[in-house]
Order: C-alpha cells, then structure tokens, then sequence
C-alpha cells in the first residue's frame, strides 16, 4: 500500500487528484484542507509515503507548513502543488524542503512523473 496525504484547500482539487491517484488500486489517498489539518492528521498518523501540499491555503500555507513539518521531525517527502510559478517560488519551496514542484493545473502524466522522480516508482502502471 502506498499512502498520500493530499493537503489543499480546494475541494475540486482533492477530487481531480483523486480521481487520477484511484487508477492504482494500491494507492490509499487521505485528505485534509489546511496545514494546521495536515499537521494534526500527522501527528497522529505519519505513516505516509508522500504528501501533496498546496501553497495557498487558510491557516497555515505550504510554506509555513514545510517549516513545522521540519520542526516535528516528519520527514515524508512532499510535492509542493502551486500556481506560482516564478523561480523565487520555486526555490523557497525546495529551500524549505519539498522533494518536487507541480505547477497548477496539471495533467495525469506529469502528476505520474513528479510522484516517480519524488518515490522512484511507477504509480500508474501498477495494476
């Protein structure tokens, strides 16, 4: 079983996402729409092998999050889903210590890819 957080505060967003994670049966897919959610979820429970963290978000941000995340000694890598686009963004993002970049709105095959440059598996041809 592979396991992904998906932190974003937009509900279309956790459905896409789900909708192109559920083709691997193997995936079991966990939600929650802030940092502040993410980081209690967590706490809890932080046998994850990746998280999907938004930028912009209520409460706490992605960045701010990557923070505590670093903070709490989670070390579950993260693909930083975003927007912003410049190269600042970028590497404050990786800076503060996500695995990968995945700019919005994104297709299928590149949501594949970041997971595998991120895990190095191939999630979407696993039957």
């Amino acid at each position: 079983m592979f396991r992904v957080l998906i932190v974003d505060d937009t509900k279309s967003i956790h459905a896409y996402v789900k909708h192109l994670l559920s083709k691997n049966k193997t995936i079991k897919i966990e939600s929650v729409f802030n940092g502040s959610e993410a980081l209690a979820f967590l706490k809890k429970d932080s046998a994850f092998d990746l998280i999907l963290l938004d930028w912009e978000m209520p409460l706490i941000n992605g960045p701010e999050t990557l923070l505590a995340l670093k903070r709490h000694s989670i070390s579950i890598p993260v693909v930083m889903m975003t927007t912003k686009n410049s190269m600042a963004d970028i590497q404050k993002a990786m800076t503060l210590g996500a695995s990968e970049y995945l700019m919005k709105p994104f297709t299928e095959d590149i949501l594949f890819e970041r997971l595998h440059m991120v895990t190095g598996k191939d999630l979407l041809n696993v039957a």
